[in-house]
Formats: C-alpha cells, sequence, structure tokens
C-alpha cells in the first residue's frame, strides 16, 4: 500500500503529527502493534505545554478535550524534600475563576483515545492497528515497511514507536541504537489515600534513598490517586532492586507514608515502564525518516514528564514533512531542518533539566533551596517561573545563584 506518510506508533506523538498533517489531504497511514487506543503506563500528568499543543490542533482539540469526563484540572507542584519540609509552588499564584488550568490529569488510555477518535473524522487518514512492523528497507523513491500482515510505502516516515522504536534501530547503528539514558518507572492506582492536596498539586517526594530521582503522588479524579517511583535502570540493576516491592515498603512501611496510605487499597497491580530520557541525543532524523516522542528520547530529565516533548515533536514532524513535500526533497541533509528546530523548541530545556537533575542528587542542597525558598516570595516565584520558563531553570543550574542564597 503506498501512503505519502507512515507514521509508526500512535501515542501523543504520532497522533500529534497526523492530525498536524490532517488537512493536507495527504495519504497517511497511522500503525501501532497495539489494540487502540492502547493502556500505557505513565504518570497521566498533562503539562501546559500539552495545552499548548491541543490549542494548535484542527477539530477544536483543546475545546473538546475540556468537556472529556476523565479529567482533572492540576494547579501546582508540592515538592518535599528530603528533610520532609513541603514547598507548595503553584502554577499561577495569582490564579482566579477566570483563570484557564495550566495543567491536567487524565489516565493515557483516555487521553490517546481521545487524539485517535479526533483522528478517525478524516477519511485521508487510515488508521492500522495490531499491525506490528517487522523490517524497513531502502526502495528508491520511497521506504519499504514490513509488517507482520500488510506492507507499506511511503516516501517519508515518522517513527513515533516508543522506546523500544524499531525505526530508531533502522536509523542508527546497533551501538547507537543503545545509547539511550532509560530511567524505570513503576506506577498504580490508590483508593483511599488521605492528604491529598485540596487544589490537585503532583507531589513530588525527593526521598535520599530515590534521588535525583523521586516517588510522586498524583491526585486523579474521584479521589483515586497514582502512585510511583522512579529510578536509572543501571542503578536497578547494580543494586538488584525489585521497584514495586520497594514502592510498597515505602508507602506502608516508612517515611511518613503509612498514616496517609494505611486504609488506602491498590487498584489492580504495580506496572512498570521505561522512560528515555533527553540527555541530549543528536540525530533523529535521516533519509525518508524522523523521530519523535520516546523514540528520539525526549523526556524531560528532571520532571519526567514526556507527553509535551512527544506532542511537540509530532508538530514540527509534520511541519517539516510539508516542506519536503513542496520542495519535493527528503534527503536526510534537508530533514536535517527537524534535528535544528527540535534543539531550538526544546533542546535547551532538555539540557538545563539535566543540570537541574544532577544538583538534585545532593540532599544538602535540595533541603537547603527549600528552606530558603519557604523564607523568600522572590525565590518560590523563580522556582514557579521555572515550569514555564527555560530561563528561569538557567538561573537554577548558575553557580552564583547559591553563593546568594547563602549570604543573603
Amino acid at each position: 500500500m503506498l501512503f505519502d506518510t507512515v507514521i509508526i506508533g500512535a501515542g501523543p506523538a504520532g497522533c500529534t503529527a497526523a492530525l498536524k498533517l490532517a488537512e493536507t489531504g495527504f495519504k497517511i497511514a497511522l500503525v501501532d502493534k497495539f489494540l487502540l487506543p492502547n493502556h500505557k503506563v505513565c504518570g497521566d500528568a498533562l503539562s501546559g505545554t500539552v495545552v499548548n499543543v491541543l490549542k494548535q490542533l484542527p477539530g477544536d482539540c483543546y475545546n473538546e478535550f475540556l468537556r472529556l469526563p476523565g479529567i482533572q484540572e492540576t494547579n501546582g507542584i508540592r515538592f518535599i524534600a528530603p528533610n520532609k519540609k513541603i514547598l507548595d509552588v503553584p502554577y499561577n499564584p495569582i490564579k482566579n475563576d477566570d483563570t484557564p488550568p495550566a495543567g491536567f490529569l487524565c489516565r493515557r488510555i483516555d487521553f490517546d483515545g481521545f487524539l485517535l477518535k479526533k483522528i478517525r473524522n478524516y477519511n485521508n487518514i487510515k488508521v492500522f492497528e495490531q499491525t506490528k512492523i517487522t523490517g524497513l528497507e531502502k526502495a528508491i523513491d520511497s521506504i519499504k515497511i514490513s509488517a507482520d500482515h500488510a506492507e507499506f510505502r511511503a516516501p517519508v516516515i515518522i517513527g513515533a514507536d516508543g522506546t523500544d522504536s524499531i525505526v530508531s534501530q533502522y536509523l542508527y547503528s546497533p551501538d547507537e541504537a543503545g545509547q539511550k539514558h532509560i530511567c524505570l518507572g513503576v506506577r498504580a492506582y490508590y483508593n483511599g489515600v488521605k492528604e491529598l492536596h485540596p487544589d490537585h498539586f503532583l507531589e513530588l517526594h525527593f526521598l535520599k534513598e530515590l534521588l535525583p530521582e523521586y516517588l510522586w503522588i498524583f491526585p486523579m479524579k474521584d479521589g483515586i490517586a497514582n502512585v510511583g517511583l522512579a529510578m536509572m535502570s543501571d542503578k536497578v540493576r547494580k543494586r538488584k532492586i525489585v521497584l514495586g516491592k520497594m514502592m510498597e515498603d515505602i508507602l506502608f512501611n516508612a517515611n511518613g507514608f503509612d498514616d496517609r496510605f494505611r486504609s488506602a487499597s491498590r487498584i489492580g497491580k504495580i506496572e512498570a515502564h521505561g522512560l528515555p530520557f533527553g540527555f541530549g541525543r543528536t540525530g533523529i532524523s535521516g533519509n525518508r525518516v524522523l523521530l519523535a516522542g520516546d523514540a528520539a528520547s525526549l523526556v524531560n530529565p528532571f520532571t519526567g514528564e514526556g507527553i509535551g516533548n512527544a506532542m511537540v515533536s509530532g508538530m514540527i514532524a509534520a511541519e517539516i514533512i510539508m516542506d519536503a513535500f513542496q520542495k519535493q526533497d527528503f534527503s536526510a541533509e534537508f530533514l536535517a531542518i527537524y534535528d535544528d528546530r527540535i534543539r531550538e523548541r526544546i533542546g535547551n530545556d532538555l539540557r538545563i533539566s539535566k543540570r537541574i537533575r544532577n544538583l538534585v542528587k545532593y540532599p544538602w542542597l535540595f533541603n537547603f533551596v527549600v528552606d530558603k525558598a519557604l523564607r523568600s516570595k522572590e525565590l518560590r516565584t523563580l522556582l514557579t517561573e521555572m515550569y514555564s520558563s527555560t530561563k528561569a531553570k538557567s538561573v537554577l543550574v548558575n553557580p552564583l545563584f547559591y553563593l546568594r542564597l547563602l549570604f543573603s
């Protein structure tokens, strides 16, 4: 089957690219190995970046999203330092009844299902679910994509097929394909967790045994909490840690969580997933190929948030493809513009977030900043801006900032 574009992977990156291309009239195949929408292990947090992308997609996406029954508005982040002191950082300190939400919580199966439903409204997009890609091969004027019960051809493709992307394996050498910084996460849903934030702040618990990663408690709709923790895969292997057991040991036996979880009950099982951190990986395009989302390793290395960057990459990939068709140029040289735009849009944020992550691994420094922020409105404002401003983040990685804090 011949298409103008084949998008492999129907998560947020792939669906965003498809929706951005929908009104071009291009013949598009959206291919995924799972029955859609697929259940995905995730923290379920949708940042302001997600909101901004939804506003740019066709079909009144944002306003329709607001009517989804399963979404929960979230208004900030609660940091719990290693010394147990609590710092609340609102997304919008002067929020009133007319202020639009800056973020949401929504189960991934519901969010992905929403995007997929929008896609099915377009006759020029054909969705192939439960279709596993088995190989990719260069052809004279296209890429041939073999699947278990189908074959596709297209002059350009988007690999949005996640951490174990078959498209990235096609694009990279075996050594390059393995050069990913994987953070392992486990997550479960709980009923009956006490003392959830009344304004639905996301809780990030920076425990000494987890730094620079954290344990999270996110207050979902109807009193359900999304709870999880993460740790770099090399640390898990080296210490022979069973993350699911570690999480429930923390929640029910230690660290002050036992009172909050004594009457809580787990809904379903603890599930694991891998997060490919964006540590500045280069070369996310090639001849007739673009990588997006987790396939391009774009997860924020400090917050662990990946949906926003995935959707941004899907949108940029679609824009580059429109330019490529206009110029009839699908070469690696032309598509390298995609790498440049990704670097311009989120590259600096990923680099600075990596540096913040390296600072967070020191418990004394984290405690020091939280102690100061509790007494300084100016510092609390800076931390609030950190989630929407790369400039604010750059202040936090400047050594002079900590010297000023020390002597203030």
